[in-house]
């Protein structure tokens, strides 16, 4: 029997056995810690005197959830922590803990003392309310704040006072501001600020926006207007007045939302989802009430991609839109999936043309396509007009079984499309409720509505 090959280079035995990990320097394997999870990273120190310094040394990354403790202890254990190890905290969340007033405190005090970079505060149950001890965290380029009450001191930034030199990315949901100036003052304390989220705010019912550095801004309301918060007042009315650098603006609940006033967004590029649930939109001198347009005008020349959704689309208000945006590229049209508010039926007589139609519209997608009069008239619309379009996809609620999709395409007149190279595309699609990611306000998620 033909034996295998000995290895060109062998190791020897003695440098089998040396701990080649531990030759690493240290910043190397502080690096390693800080990408372990907290236990299994804490549990180094056992393994010999050099690593005993190691972990209370390296970028903490500290989860209440992950640590083995039960909850009631969680507060105990994670004020230990936080007096034992000495390096910087790269990130803090609150998943599971109920921590004391005092203890919060301690922690935030603690925290920024150690140039926390992520901050997660997610109570279980009661809202957390966040003592002004928050505003010492400077160094913070994320926060998430979930159902916590921003402290009163924020106010005092709208005198110019900054509280997050750093700050990129702020998530508030189901979160009272004790009011409109302490919102306000915490945004205007944000001079870095790319990403805004607010989902479910309380204790403002008009904010106006004036940011040079914000990127992307998601809302969304209760799914009811009798909610409330202790009888806080929930957002009804965002103004975009002075946003420069805005590239996205995204609503999440279409059949609830605030009035939406952009004022002055020279780079928005992304808007949707936009539904009759949104009382008043007004695009710099257009104006539209419950998705009806009251006055037209053509200013938005950035915008790319635009995303509706309609109980029963419609050719005029999908027309009306499309003459806000010469040089709109991708259109998103989403057949309601829930119980949404009604929409009287409006007649479309062709008049002047439609710029992006002509030159611009490359992308049509319609979602929860069912083939419903107004649906068909619709899709013929953009067929027969669209003249660069080079796919509409059609996400259906059926099967798509062949004698159906025949009929569809007979009923489209695929054949007499503006577009020659256009392709037709005929999907299953999944019932769902979620309209966009959440998490669309990474701005590094390039298309919110692709899902």
């Amino acid at each position: 029997m033909a034996l295998a090959p000995a290895p060109a280079n062998p190791i020897p035995a003695a440098a089998a056995d040396t701990d080649l990990i531990s030759l690493l320097p240290d910043c190397i394997l502080t690096t390693i810690l800080s990408l372990l999870p907290l236990p299994a990273a804490a549990r180094t120190q056992i393994l010999s005197r050099r690593w005993r310094r190691l972990w209370p040394s390296a970028p903490l990354h500290l989860l209440d959830s992950h640590l083995p403790v039960p909850t009631p202890s969680l507060p105990a254990a994670v004020s230990r922590i936080l007096a034992t190890h000495r390096g910087n905290a790269a990130r803090f969340d609150v998943l599971l803990a109920r921590p004391s007033a005092a203890d919060l405190d301690s922690w935030l005090r603690s925290l920024a003392a150690k140039h926390l970079q992520e901050l997660v505060l997610r109570p279980p149950d009661v809202p957390l309310r966040l003592p002004p001890s928050l505003l010492s965290c400077r160094s913070l380029r994320s926060a998430e704040l979930t159902n916590c009450r921003l402290p009163e001191d924020a106010s005092a930034a709208t005198a110019g006072e900054v509280y997050f030199p750093y700050l990129a990315e702020l998530t508030l949901r189901l979160s009272r501001a004790p009011s409109a100036a302490a919102l306000r003052g915490l945004l205007a304390g944000c001079p870095e600020l790319a990403s805004l989220s607010l989902d479910r705010v309380f204790g403002c019912r008009t904010l106006c926006v004036r940011s040079r550095s914000l990127r992307s801004v998601t809302v969304s309301v209760s799914l009811t207007r009798q909610r409330v918060l202790e009888g806080a007042e929930e957002l009804e009315h965002l103004v975009v007045e002075d946003a420069p650098a805005l590239e996205r603006l995204l609503a999440h609940d279409i059949n609830w939302g605030p009035s939406i006033n952009i004022v002055h967004a020279p780079k928005l590029q992304m808007l949707g989802y936009l539904g009759v649930g949104i009382p008043e939109l007004q695009l710099g001198s257009a104006l539209f009430r419950s998705m009806r347009a009251v006055r037209l005008a053509a200013e938005f020349r950035c915008m790319r991609t635009l995303a509706l959704e309609m109980a029963d689309p419609q050719v005029k208000p999908v027309a009306d839109f499309l003459r806000c945006f010469p040089c709109l590229e991708t259109l998103y049209v989403t057949s309601h999936m829930v119980v949404p508010q009604s929409m009287e039926i409006l007649n479309y007589e062709r008049d002047d043309p439609i710029e992006c139609l002509n030159y611009c519209l490359k992308t049509v997608v319609l979602k929860g396509y069912r083939g419903r009069k107004h649906e068909v008239q619709l899709a013929m619309f953009l067929v027969r007009c669209a003249r660069v379009l080079r796919v509409m996809k059609f996400l259906c609620e059926n099967d798509c079984n062949p004698s159906w999709l025949t009929n569809q395409k007979r009923r489209l007149l695929l054949d007499k499309r503006a577009s020659l190279g256009a392709q037709f595309v005929f999907q299953k699609f999944t019932k769902s409720y979620i309209r966009f990611l959440k998490k669309a306000s990474n701005i590094s998620l390039v298309d919110p509505f692709d899902t």
